[in-house]
């Protein structure tokens, strides 16, 4: 959803850390994507259309969603205010109007969220980075708030601090001044790319430039060589929920230990405090495919160089993998073989967040965002429904 981020949305903020610099990693170390084609085209070319690639990028109409034309270019809060949504200059902004009057006004400079579930957007004011108030929702193709903005007036002073980059970007430059992120906006890299997973490639570009006969990977993150635990960590980076620092943002490199850098504000023990929004990591391991496996890992299921979303047959074939002995004796043959191109429907089915509910555009009624669960499990009531939609046919 929003951000959904993977999109994921930013709903809530603690006080920043006082880790907010990053000391560790410097921007130089970065070769760029595009470096990594010369070697790897086939996966470089099939990971820029994925949405982890597109998270985030500088603002443009092309990469904007929503729509700007007349009579669709208005988020509505009451009688007196609403925000339009408009371009001046050949930029595009949002612009509060009360009673009719330009209060605020702020451009789109920046896109978080590659729009398969929506978007929200950033503005700079100086080297500051601030949340603009409304949002974008593509399940029904309408504006809508931020998600944890007021439903009742308008604001445009929600600092981004860094560890909203840090899951939405490959990486940024940013220090703390009295509480305050100040980026270096020439030191950003938008998008999660092949170095947020693989790690810096300066040097391993350099190195096989220089040595093409070297088949031997050099100064690179192998990922199937890290352990379980490793590869694990490095999803749960961004998709375990909120947690709090205690070394700086994106200082964290994939085969690192994530305790060691941030600890969980959530118990995995408890699935009842796991909201299907943010955390599925937790959801994972309180699954008992999880827990009755040794190597089951996200990268089981998901390929990340890949854009299957909307894909649940790919899916499918992958539980199946070990799944080989699942009978669905409730249903005649027919039935049976459409279930195997579609198990997640039933045993992760959609659900709604606890945390983000959005009030949409012509909609008197405020809308939970609806977020695949990662808890693999039976659930009676979904699996009722789905059975007799493939029964009747409706």
């Amino acid at each position: 959803m929003i951000i959904f981020f993977g999109n994921v949305m930013f709903t809530s903020f603690e006080k920043d850390s006082k880790y907010t610099s990053t000391q560790n990693v410097d921007r130089s170390e970065f070769a760029g994507s595009a470096a990594c084609a010369g070697c790897h085209k086939d996966i470089y070319e099939s990971h820029i259309k994925t949405a982890h690639y597109l998270d985030s990028r500088p603002a443009s109409k092309e990469f904007i969603k929503g729509s700007f034309a007349p009579g669709k270019n208005k988020f509505i809060y009451n009688q007196w205010m609403e925000v339009r949504l408009e371009k001046k200059n050949n930029n595009y902004y949002q612009t509060a109007y009360i009673k009719g009057v330009e209060y605020q006004s702020a451009p789109f400079d920046i896109v978080i969220g590659s729009g398969r579930k929506g978007q929200t957007y950033l503005y700079w004011n100086d080297s500051v980075l601030y949340q603009l108030p409304v949002s974008y929702y593509t399940p029904l193709n309408s504006w809508c708030n931020s998600p944890g903005f007021p439903g009742n007036f308008i604001k445009f002073d929600r600092m981004i601090p860094a560890e909203c980059l840090e899951c939405h970007g490959t990486y940024a430059k940013v220090e703390d001044k009295n509480d305050v992120p100040v980026y270096d906006k020439t030191k950003i890299i938008f998008g999660i790319d092949c170095e947020r997973c693989h790690g810096p490639a300066a040097a391993h570009v350099a190195y096989h430039t220089a040595h093409p006969e070297e088949k031997t990977a050099k100064n690179i993150t192998i990922i199937k060589q890290l352990s379980r635990q490793e590869r694990l960590d490095g999803c749960a980076l961004c998709h375990s929920g909120f947690r709090k620092a205690i070394q700086p943002r994106f200082s964290f490199m994939i085969g690192d230990s994530l305790d060691e850098f941030s600890t969980a504000g959530y118990s995995p023990d408890s699935v009842s405090t796991l909201d299907v929004h943010g955390n599925q990591y937790g959801l994972l391991m309180a699954s008992k495919c999880f827990k009755m496996s040794n190597t089951l890992d996200c990268s089981s299921c998901h390929d990340p160089h890949v854009n299957e979303a909307n894909k649940p047959e790919i899916f499918s074939q992958r539980c199946i993998t070990c799944h080989t002995e699942t009978k669905h004796t409730t249903l005649p043959d027919d039935k049976r073989l459409l279930l195997t191109k579609n198990c997640i429907d039933c045993h992760m089915p959609m659900l709604p967040s606890k945390k983000i509910i959005l009030d949409v555009t012509d909609s008197e009624n405020a809308v939970p965002d609806l977020v695949r669960t990662h808890r693999i499990a039976i659930y009676p009531e979904i699996t009722k429904a789905f059975l007799e939609k493939m029964k009747t046919g409706k």
